[in-house]
């Protein structure tokens, strides 16, 4: 029997492993778009493996085993690309003065930077947003995993400079601030469609304008007396 330091899985050959990571990346990218797109439940697991150009359809079992283990997999993936990107914010804040603007920049910044980021963009966003209320209990969980550091982090640095708001309604806040920049960001078109007729803030072009606005209703939320 060949001892764990020899095992088969061990020896796979250098290109083998590439194949095979290469592989799994290409299965949980897949996964984010279609999750995103049309719901965690909606897409069966062998669409994800043909979109993927995996060519065995047992290819998601053998990686990640179910669709629970995909969807967790898919966040740990963009978990790994948005944590780094907030908490080099956030502490960067500590080298000087800051405001809680500067702390609801830092934190959510990187999600909304992400809409423009190749490979990625509003998937990944309509993704995250959808853990919360498309996944049931256990897609909650997922998401409170996800984004635990990064709260603590912002929680931490509001709770010092508005003080006078109690922690446990800061807290609320954050996670309804949270929310609310998933799914206005996700569905950002909807303001070519309004009940209003389109606004021009929703524009192509007018990107810069829109995050500004969307930032100060975020803040006002935060700071309400």
């Amino acid at each position: 029997m060949p001892s764990p330091a020899t095992s088969p899985k061990e020896k796979r050959p250098p290109a083998l492993a590439a194949s095979a990571a290469a592989t799994r990346e290409r299965l949980l990218l897949e996964a984010m778009r279609l999750f995103a797109r049309e719901g965690m439940n909606a897409v069966s697991l062998r669409r994800i493996v043909a979109a993927a150009g995996a060519g065995n359809l047992s290819a998601l079992h053998y990686h990640f085993g179910n669709r629970e283990s995909v969807v967790t997999e898919v966040a740990r993936m963009l978990q790994r690309i948005l944590e780094p990107r907030c908490r080099a914010r956030l502490e960067a804040l500590d080298r000087g003065p800051h405001t809680v603007r500067d702390v609801l920049d830092a934190a959510f910044g990187p999600m909304i930077d992400m809409l423009s980021e190749a490979g990625l963009g509003r998937d990944a966003v309509c993704f995250i947003g959808r853990l919360g209320w498309d996944f049931g209990e256990e897609g909650q969980k997922i998401s409170a995993d996800m984004h635990r550091d990064i709260l603590t982090l912002a929680l931490d640095r509001l709770a010092a400079l508005i003080p006078a708001v109690p922690l446990e309604v800061l807290k609320f806040r954050l996670l309804l601030t949270m929310n609310s920049l998933y799914y206005g960001i996700s569905y950002r078109s909807y303001a070519m469609r309004s009940p209003f007729g389109p606004l021009s803030i929703g524009r192509r072009g007018n990107e810069v304008q829109e995050r500004a606005l969307f930032m100060d209703y975020l803040e006002a939320g935060i700071r309400h007396p």
